[in-house]
């Protein structure tokens, strides 16, 4: 196997370094939204249009708010329970029991802020100095990032394959040729996926458990868009797998399905040994997660009661609420699939199937002469960048997860979509359209009928 080839320094400071920090990543989004409001304070534009950013549409729905403010009239506000209280733990092993089919109780449960910490956890926990991680690319940066970050660089990527019309996939002979000959100690995969929408399907996820038994190895499964899910679809679960409970370290949360990404509050259902030993790197980390998010954390699936104080179940109240926002989430993204899809073959959007992302390829736009041999642009990144100065319109470059997305976009319909996803849209489809026409090729679709066509086409999801 080749040698690992050291990165250069990314740090200046006045005293040497733990050098494994030159190999950590980032999340761009959280880099790139601070770009995104100089150009909004910069009144260029009288509207900048946000496809960029990974945070949900709606706003926390009443009922957990109101859970919440109750804990804090209560006061509520002293240490908890460095696992999550066993109340808490247990209402959420009743709804893995009754979603998963599989027996865990909570025991198997820790309470973690946020859902990245448990990416730490397992990678600190199982991986070491001789083993490598594997990870889907394009992926989630953080994955590859911390991965990277503490095995010094022994990180594989998974990389999709373009199959028809240039849309990628996953292929599980991929993983296994990864596989033979290496010290694969722990794999990384997320589904629903961020950035590009699609789902494993469950014969997939059935190789991939075969493949975990046949060369022992862990699986982190990250399915925190597990409700966001669309058309006839199901959301499978590797802990539906027989044997995979005691292989699978199932990273979860509250911030996509219930639109609470900024209370930071995640969970992990993992085997009951490894459950310990998370305990304990939670009280070096972060002592525990705060009072009141653990009472709301265990509302969300049933009755709480601590210290003399009752909080109802709120599971029936939040699943209409939760319906609601995923069925606004699927017209928006088969709206932006269609809209996207008038720029074939230079846009081509992947199908709807889960979370709220889509990750068009755009090689055929990048490749036309205006835009290589005027604009001097050569990849995603540097279009993206010209987008939202030139333009206005904020869109992820695909290459910001990885190298197996170069050559495409990611687009969120997480934002509102009348102020944002059908007006956006439509600005991007003439600004491409104009990069086409300045290329020299007649293009079937003409930039004065985008509107009408667009409108069309939303009319027909939004009535």
């Amino acid at each position: 196997m080749a040698k690992l080839k050291t990165p250069p320094p990314q740090f200046d400071s006045p005293i040497e370094l733990n050098p494994a920090l030159n190999y950590l990543g980032t999340e761009t989004a959280f880099g790139f939204g601070a770009e995104v409001m100089k150009v909004e304070q910069s009144k260029k534009f009288p509207q900048v249009f946000k496809f960029h950013i990974g945070d949900t549409g709606p706003k926390t729905p009443e009922p957990i708010i109101a859970v919440a403010i109750q804990a804090l009239k209560n006061k509520q506000t002293k240490y908890g329970h460095y696992l999550g209280f066993p109340q808490v733990r247990k209402n959420i092993a009743r709804y893995i029991q009754k979603t998963r089919k599989v027996k865990v109780d909570a025991d198997n449960i820790i309470l973690e802020p946020g859902g990245k910490p448990a990416i730490e956890l397992a990678i600190q926990t199982l991986v070491g100095p001789k083993d490598y991680v594997v990870g889907q690319n394009p992926g989630f940066p953080i994955y590859e990032s911390l991965a990277k970050f503490y095995t010094q660089g022994r990180y594989i990527p998974w990389l999709a394959v373009e199959k028809k019309e240039g849309l990628l996939e996953f292929d599980v002979k991929d993983l296994e040729n990864i596989l033979k000959g290496r010290n694969i100690k722990l794999l990384i995969i997320n589904t629903p996926q961020n950035p590009t929408g699609i789902m494993l399907t469950k014969n997939k996820l059935l190789g991939i458990a075969a493949l975990a038994k046949k060369y022992n190895f862990m699986v982190l499964f990250d399915d925190i868009y597990d409700q966001i899910v669309f058309g006839n679809r199901k959301h499978f679960s590797l802990l539906s797998v027989q044997g995979m409970l005691e292989r699978t370290i199932n990273l979860n949360g509250y911030s996509k399905n219930y639109a609470m990404t900024g209370w930071r509050l995640g969970y992990v259902v993992a085997p009951k040994w490894l459950i310990k030993i998370f305990g304990n790197l939670a009280i070096n980390k972060w002592s525990c997660v705060s009072r009141v998010n653990q009472i709301v954390a265990g509302a969300i699936f049933g009755d709480v009661e601590l210290d003399g104080f009752k909080y109802p179940s709120l599971f029936k109240k939040l699943e209409p609420l939760v319906r609601a926002d995923v069925k606004e989430y699927e017209r928006k993204g088969n709206f932006l699939v269609e809209a996207l899809s008038l720029l074939k073959p230079y846009v081509i959007p992947n199908p709807v199937e889960g979370a709220f992302y889509n990750f068009p390829g755009i090689k055929n736009l990048l490749n036309l002469d205006y835009v290589k041999k005027t604009l001097k642009i050569k990849t995603d990144k540097e279009f993206s960048r010209w987008l939202l100065y030139q333009n206005g319109i904020a869109v992820l470059p695909g290459s910001d997860f990885g190298q197996g997305g170069a050559g495409h976009m990611r687009f969120s319909y997480a934002e509102d979509r009348n102020k944002h996803i059908i007006p956006g849209v439509k600005q991007f489809i003439k600004i491409a359209i104009d990069l086409i026409s300045k290329s020299k090729i007649n293009f079937l679709l003409a930039s004065k009928d985008v509107d009408g066509k667009v409108d069309k086409i939303a009319k027909k999801y939004f009535k």
